[in-house]
């Protein structure tokens, strides 16, 4: 048996991939994060509004999922307590508003950074997709900056913003403000119609479009063509169990067996220490995520099988949750982002109240709580416990936890089962990337 041990970059911080070879395929795999950040004890004695400021520091990428995930848990603490808070439907808005376009700026990041540069070392075509030069890769990069326009406008800053506090939002804008992200979030939809779908979001979300029109696409009919070439339509298959914990659109937590949609709750969510730095011979200081003792698929895939999205459906039925599944899922969310979006600047009334302060002091408490985003990578979940004005204890448990964390030979966790079966380093690689990493978020 051959082992191989990879540096994995182009991700936000680095891992290490060492993957065990025989007869030219993966049997097994683990994967090292060997940094440690520490941002759950620096939480530790500090006042709980703290959180709103450090919290948003643990990436750079997804900093909006983080201090929303933290003001959740703070909430949740009055909720507990049997004093629920008031946030109006504005708040909330504007709170998805942002998230929205810190995760549509995260998907165009992670194809054009991430897995376009691998499908482009499978097909020349794609080459030119990926010259900074080029008109593509310009053109992406102007996507990314209007998207996180039309998010500071109500952030104030992107990233690590901290306009977000217990009670609603700091921003009020005005109508003014609102026409300006409208024409912002519009020219994104250009961009997506004339770069990756060669047609407007709305008619992705429309049902519009069906499997057999993907081919035609621009870019996603390249990526598409590139991805049906055997073997990557059976590549990087799991457990087909997903996992979306933090719905806000009504649907609560939810998980799908295959294709079968049940209810979830956050309650059954456990971490392991096994394989950790933490725990006697340990390799890594990412813990791993389990759903009543079992590893789930967090992500966009596992948001667009729960809501049971007609094209990532009907790739499922064919590829089930290959990357090829995987990778199209993720972009296709990007239109239902950008719909959902524009729904709810026009549906934004500046006459509420943008924050409606609690009636007694967070100081005051002694109680635990939780906060659950969908980021952009998957499922985040803080959980705090406060003591006499101050944090007790702090949890952080990210995407990259679920979908990267280390299980056994035995018991193979998300990625190691993905893995298996890999016929090179460079596929290896693909299906690592397809599941999104970020190894600072991970290691707390």
């Amino acid at each position: 048996m051959r082992i191989s041990k990879e540096i994995i970059t182009k991700i936000e911080g680095e891992a290490k991939l060492e993957l065990a070879w025989e007869n030219n395929k993966v049997i097994d795999s683990r994967v090292s994060f060997l940094n440690f950040r520490g941002i759950e004890e620096i939480l530790k004695e500090r006042h709980p509004l703290d959180a709103l400021v450090i919290t948003p520091r643990v990436c750079g990428i997804c900093s909006h999922a983080h201090i929303s995930a933290a003001v959740l848990a703070l909430e949740d603490c009055y909720t507990s307590l049997g004093y629920p808070l008031e946030i109006s439907a504005k708040a909330k808005a504007i709170r998805t508003i942002v998230l929205n376009a810190e995760k549509i700026q995260n998907h165009l990041k992670w194809l054009m950074v991430s897995v376009v540069p691998e499908l482009a070392k499978h097909d020349k075509r794609l080459e030119k997709i990926v010259l900074p030069q080029g008109k593509p890769w310009v053109a992406t990069q102007e996507a990314f900056s209007k998207i996180l326009k039309m998010g500071a406008i109500f952030s104030g800053q992107w990233p690590h913003g901290s306009y977000v506090m217990v009670g609603g939002v700091t921003c009020d804008p005005t109508q003014m403000d609102i026409m300006q992200a409208r024409l912002l979030l519009d020219e994104v939809d250009n961009f997506c119609e004339k770069t990756l779908f060669g047609v407007a979001c709305g008619e992705i979300v429309t049902e519009k479009i069906v499997f057999g029109t993907l081919g035609h696409m621009p870019l996603l009919g390249m990526i598409f063509e590139v991805l049906v070439r055997e073997p990557f339509v059976t590549l990087g298959r799991s457990y087909d169990r997903f996992l979306a914990l933090g719905f806000d659109n009504g649907l609560g937590a939810q998980k799908c067996l295959k294709t079968r949609v049940v209810n979830a709750d956050p309650k059954y969510v456990s971490e392991s220490l096994v394989n950790t730095f933490f725990e006697k011979n340990g390799h890594t200081y990412s813990k791993s995520a389990l759903y009543k003792n079992k590893y789930f698929e967090t992500g966009p895939l596992a948001r667009m099988m729960i809501q049971k999205e007609p094209l990532v459906r009907e790739m499922h039925r064919k590829y089930k949750d290959a990357l090829i599944t995987r990778i199209l899922a993720r972009v296709i969310e990007i239109a239902h982002l950008v719909v959902q979006t524009r729904h709810l600047l026009d549906a934004l009334c500046i006459e509420e109240p943008s924050c409606v302060k609690p009636t007694f002091p967070i100081e005051t408490l002694n109680i635990k709580g939780q906060g659950v985003v969908e980021a952009a990578r998957g499922s985040l979940l803080h959980r705090v416990e406060l003591q006499k004005g101050k944090i007790l204890s702090y949890d952080i448990i990210t995407p990259t936890v679920w979908n990267l964390g280390n299980g056994t030979k035995k018991e193979p966790s998300v990625i190691q089962k993905a893995l298996l079966g890999a016929r090179s380093v460079r596929e290896a690689e693909l299906v690592f990337k397809s599941l999104d990493v970020c190894s600072v978020c991970t290691t707390q």
